[in-house]
């Protein structure tokens, strides 16, 4: 990093990008409403660069940033990027890490893009702000979020905690023995944790269809961390039944080879990547017919219920997550 020319080489990343920095200033028509997203990457917590590939990383964490614009029922269109690294990165591998970021940059039509780039004696930090734009009207439309709303999610939960518990096992055994790490027969949770997927074609459905989420969280912290700020946020609790929370059949045959609860990985793991959504009862019917990629598991409920998780034999217990209990 120190020998790089920093304002040439980041000019050569945008030409080989046809990329064009924005100015920063952005006109603000009465019809459009924006919001803003921040995200904070750091090697050794974050991510780790012994098992993750550059591209791979550079897409992911351009997904961390416009997850929340996504989830807040805005469209991403900016966003800025600011990348600390160390002396053993190299040109090549910064243009790794550009090539996943601008491969994602394109498939979600985000235009406005700015790069810095910094020198760091502590490892890679990743920095990044993204802007989103709605239509006013369709931004007033959400209805209020209320007791009964359906909690729907967007995909099969768990497998991107079980894939990192694996790259750490296969990291650990070739630090202390040189074998070569094993991971032919885990192909779905490793693609799961390293390559993340965003299906923008869901919120395209959700604004052709009468079908208004009332509220939704992008999952990176567990389900049962966004269950509860869904709760937090709009002063209610919420039932989930176990067994309607999907997980795919190649999660659970690793979870059992770690012996892991997969339940463990659903609801205190992370980096999933998908959406849980709050949508009003009513809509029930048009959920399955439009939306059939959504799993419904459970609904909001009045606050003094809390957050409860409902297993198969109707045993009801407290759903608890990270950061919220001790």
């Amino acid at each position: 990093m120190d020998n790089i020319n920093k304002v040439s080489f980041i000019n050569t990343l945008y030409k080989k990008a046809d990329i064009n920095s924005y100015s920063g200033i952005i006109s603000q028509p009465d019809e459009k409403i924006f919001f803003n997203s921040h995200k904070l990457l750091l090697e050794g917590i974050d991510f780790d660069l012994i098992y993750t590939p550059l591209k791979h990383l550079g897409n992911k964490v351009i997904l961390a940033a416009i997850g929340p614009i996504y989830a807040a029922g805005f469209i991403p269109f900016q966003i800025s990027v600011s990348v600390a690294l160390s002396k053993k990165i190299s040109e090549q591998q910064i243009e790794e890490l550009w090539e996943g970021m601008t491969a994602t940059f394109k498939e979600h039509n985000i235009t406005e893009i700015q790069l810095d780039l910094s020198p760091s004696i502590t490892g890679m930090a990743i920095s990044l702000s993204s802007q989103g734009k709605q239509n006013k009207k369709l931004f007033v439309q959400r209805p209020q979020c209320k007791q009964g709303d359906l909690l729907c999610i967007s995909g099969n939960m768990g497998a991107s905690y079980l894939g990192l518990q694996i790259l750490e096992r296969e990291k650990r055994i070739f630090e202390q023995t040189k074998a070569q790490p094993k991971l032919d027969d885990y192909k779905f949770v490793l693609e799961s944790y390293l390559s993340p997927y965003i299906d923008k074609a869901l919120f395209q459905i959700f604004n052709e269809t009468n079908i208004i989420p009332t509220e939704c969280d992008f999952v990176t912290e567990g389900l049962a961390h966004s269950i509860k700020n869904i709760c937090a946020r709009n002063s209610l609790g919420a039932k989930i039944f176990m067994n309607r929370i999907p997980i795919a059949s190649p999660a659970s045959q690793v979870a059992e080879e770690l012996n892991i609860d997969p339940m463990t990985a659903v609801l205190n793991g992370g980096d999933d990547y998908k959406f849980i959504f709050a949508i009003p009862l009513e809509k029930h019917e048009s959920i399955l017919k439009e939306l059939p990629q959504l799993d419904i598991i459970g609904h909001l409920s009045n606050s003094n219920t809390g957050t409860t998780f409902i297993t198969p034999d109707g045993q009801e217990l407290e759903l608890k997550a990270q950061a919220w209990d001790k």
